[in-house]
């Protein structure tokens, strides 16, 4: 049985796993014995249940942030130390990005929007989500009867030099992609280099959109060159570490534990608005305006974020 205990200042200790899913179970496994109280990590590539497993048996709560896993829900029979996962509503994301995407562009001389893909890394459910918001878009315009053209797709792996070098690949064959939807910040960043290292004009030629708000994009999106950019999921650590403190201090989690926090839309007339509000791209915290060990009237569940 748990026994709450009164937590009046959180030390958090932080593991870089460099996107390896061999250094993040080892890590997992250095925290568990080291004596820690509380675990947030993200699920990404397929170490998932193997961390749960290590956690589970030091008797260690967890809360899984940004990417989950598909099998196992918060507090499954099998892994009830599995607590909550907060993220980002990638699918959510995916379909805005999309929608932004065709109905930013024209029609060429067929009547056709003619679209390029480059996806996040396959296989992880961030990826998987986003491309289902894409697909779901695409049916939703073609099925009003837009005319949209996949003239291909490639995989930049979440990050901006791969992006490049295969959205390089993905226009050499296909010059008369009109738009490009990018799986996040990174894969945005690569893709409006490669557009302009062949010679397209970003936001006049091929018209790009991404996920993330990353400060590059966003001041692309205020330039032209990048037509819409979506995200504001950055404190999902925080809301983590504030969720986890209160259960630790005895309190119920949300009566939904798979938090799917909602996208902030990023447009060029949007810009100045949103930087006013995301000063160096993070509002205010106040964690003990958030938490309920330190203020009772707060809400189990993290607050929304906007700038409108």
């Amino acid at each position: 049985m748990r026994i709450p205990f009164q937590v009046w200042e959180v030390l958090v200790t932080t593991y870089n796993c460099e996107d390896s899913s061999d250094k993040c179970a080892e890590y997992i496994e250095t925290a568990c014995n080291s004596g820690i109280d509380g675990l947030i990590f993200v699920a990404y590539f397929d170490m998932g249940p193997k961390c749960l497993e290590t956690a589970k048996a030091a008797d260690i709560p967890v809360i899984i942030i940004d990417a989950y896993i598909p099998t196992i829900e918060p507090g499954a029979a099998d892994y009830d130390n599995y607590l909550a996962f907060i993220g980002p509503s990638d699918e959510e994301s995916g379909y805005q990005m999309a929608c932004a995407l065709f109905d930013g562009m024209e029609a060429n001389a067929d009547g056709e929007k003619v679209v390029g893909v480059v996806n996040g890394t396959a296989g992880s459910t961030v990826a998987v989500d986003r491309r289902a918001g894409f697909e779901r878009a695409y049916k939703e315009y073609t099925d009003k009867g837009e005319k949209i053209r996949i003239a291909g797709e490639v995989t930049g792996d979440f990050v901006r030099d791969k992006s490049q070098e295969v959205t390089e690949s993905l226009l050499q064959g296909n010059s008369d992609i009109q738009g490009i939807w990018a799986a996040n910040g990174g894969t945005g960043t690569g893709v409006l280099a490669a557009v302009k290292g062949m010679g397209f004009e970003p936001g006049k030629d091929i018209k790009i959109v991404c996920m993330d708000l990353n400060e590059e994009n966003v001041n692309s999106v205020k330039n032209g060159e990048i037509l819409f950019d979506v995200g504001g999921h950055w404190l999902q650590g925080a809301f983590a570490v504030t969720m986890m403190c209160d259960y630790l201090n005895g309190f119920d989690l949300p009566s939904d534990r798979n938090v799917k926090l909602e996208p902030i839309p990023v447009f060029q007339d949007d810009v100045d608005t949103f930087l006013s509000v995301f000063v160096d791209f993070l509002p205010p915290y106040d964690a003990t305006e958030y938490s309920r060990t330190f203020n009772p009237d707060a809400a189990a569940e993290p607050p929304a974020l906007n700038y409108k």
